[in-house]
C-alpha cells in the first residue's frame, strides 16, 4: 500500500519536532555498508539519536486528521496536522500489533538518520512512531504530495524514457541506502513509489521488508515470499522461500526491472496486454515463461533494452547488482538537469 505523499521535507518538519521538544533519547540508527565484502563480518553499529525519538515525547492527540488517504493489508493511512503549526504529515496506523508490523518499524528506525546525518532523498521518511492503544504502531512519515507513480500511470500511461531514466536512477540510490542498512524492500512497484510536486519520487511501504543483517552484522536469511505476484522473481515462489542478503537483494532487484518495464509500457509486462490477471497465470508466465523484456516493436533505446535485461535474469546469480545498475549508461549517461524537469512535469500534470 503507497503511503501517501511530502509537503514539506524531512529536514523541516524535524525541525518543528525540535522547537517544541527537549532533546530525544538515543537507540540504534544504521546497520553497516559494506555487506556483500567477503571479509570479517563487521562490528556492531554505535547506537545514536534519531529524528524518530521524537515520538516519545508527542501523542497521538497532538495531530489533528484532515483526510483519509489509503486502506491496506498492513494498515490505514491519513493525513493529519500537528496542531498549533502548519507541518502536515501521512500517519499510518497498522492493522494489527505483532512481528511483521514490529519489522516494519525496525525497517524505519534504520533508514533515519542520526543528528549529524540527513535523509536519503530516495526513501520516505518517518518522523516518529507512535502506539496505539492496543500496542499498534502508528508511524508519522513524510507526506508526498503528489499520490503514487501507479497513479501517475493511470491517468497518462508510460513515461517517456527521460524521465523513466530519473526514475530508475532514484530507485536504485533508494535500494542502494536500504540494502547499506541490511533492508530489503521486497515489494518495490509504481505503487510503493510516491511523487511530489517538486518532483520527487522516493521509495514508500514498508510493510513486507525483512532485516538480514543484524546489530552486530550478522547475516540473516529471510523470507521473501511475501510481496505483490506480479513482481516477484521466479525463485520467490518457491515452497517457503528464503534468501540470505545477496539474494534478498537480487529480489529488489527484479522487482525494480518489472517497475521499469512497467512504467515504459503503461501495462503491465508479465502478462499480454489485455488477459486477465491472477496468481496462477502470473505465476507460470513468471516461472515457466521467458523473462519478462520489451516487445520487439516498442520505440525503446539499447540503453534501455539492457538495462531491463540485466535486471531480469531469471537466475538471481546472474542479475545486476544495484551497484553495477547505477554506472549503467541508462542512468549514468542521462542529463540530469534535463530528466529531473521531465519527470517533474509529468508528475505535476497528473496531480
Amino acid at each position: 500500500m503507497a503511503t501517501a505523499a511530502a509537503a514539506s521535507a524531512p529536514q523541516a518538519c524535524s525541525a518543528i519536532f525540535q522547537r517544541h521538544l527537549p532533546r530525544p533519547a538515543t537507540h540504534f540508527a544504521a546497520a553497516p555498508h559494506e555487506m556483500m565484502a567477503r571479509a570479517a563480518r563487521p562490528a556492531a553499529a554505535p547506537e545514536t539519536t534519531t529524528t524518530m525519538d521524537v515520538g516519545q515525547l508527542l501523542r497521538l492527540s497532538d495531530f489533528d486528521k484532515i483526510a483519509d488517504l489509503g486502506d491496506g493489508a498492513s494498515g490505514v493511512v491519513t493525513k493529519v496536522r500537528l496542531r498549533g503549526s502548519s507541518a502536515v504529515f501521512a500517519l499510518k496506523t497498522a492493522h494489527y500489533c505483532g512481528a511483521g508490523a514490529e519489522v516494519e518499524v525496525e525497517a524505519l528506525r534504520r533508514v533515519a538518520p542520526g543528528p549529524s546525518g540527513s535523509w536519503s532523498p530516495y526513501v520516505v521518511g518517518c518522523h516518529a512512531v507512535f502506539r496505539c492503544a492496543g500496542g499498534e504502531p502508528a508511524m508519522l512519515l513524510e507526506l508526498m504530495d503528489a499520490g503514487s507513480l501507479g497513479r501517475v500511470l493511470s491517468r497518462r500511461g508510460g513515461l517517456p524514457e527521460p524521465a523513466l531514466a530519473e526514475v530508475a536512477a532514484g530507485c536504485l540510490a533508494g535500494l542502494a541506502h536500504l540494502h547499506s542498512r541490511g533492508i530489503a524492500h521486497l515489494d518495490l512497484k509504481p505503487d510503493n513509489l510516491l511523487a511530489s510536486a517538486r518532483g520527487d519520487v522516493k521509495i514508500g511501504d514498508f510493510s513486507v521488508s525483512r532485516i538480514f543483517l543484524g546489530r552486530a552484522g550478522e547475516r540473516r536469511r529471510v523470507s521473501v515470499a511475501a510481496g505483490s505476484t506480479a513482481y516477484l522473481s521466479p525463485e520467490r515462489f518457491e515452497p517457503n522461500a528464503h534468501a540470505g542478503p545477496r539474494g534478498a537483494c537480487a529480489a529488489d532487484v527484479w522487482a525494480l526491472g518489472v517497475t521499469v518495464l512497467e512504467l515504459f509500457l503503461g501495462r503491465c509486462p508479465i502478462l499480454p496486454a489485455g488477459e486477465k490477471s491472477s496468481w496462477e497465470r502470473l505465476k507460470k508466465a513468471i516461472c515457466d515463461g521467458e523473462a519478462p523484456s520489451l516487445p520487439a516493436t516498442a520505440a525503446a533505446s539499447a540503453e534501455l533494452r539492457g538495462f531491463v535485461a540485466s535486471c531480469l535474469h531469471k537466475d538471481p546469480r546472474r542479475r545486476a547488482t544495484v551497484a553495477q545498475l547505477l554506472a549503467h549508461p541508462f542512468v549514468a549517461r542521462r542529463d540530469g538537469e534535463a530528466c529531473r524537469r521531465q519527470l517533474r512535469e509529468i508528475i505535476v500534470e497528473t496531480m
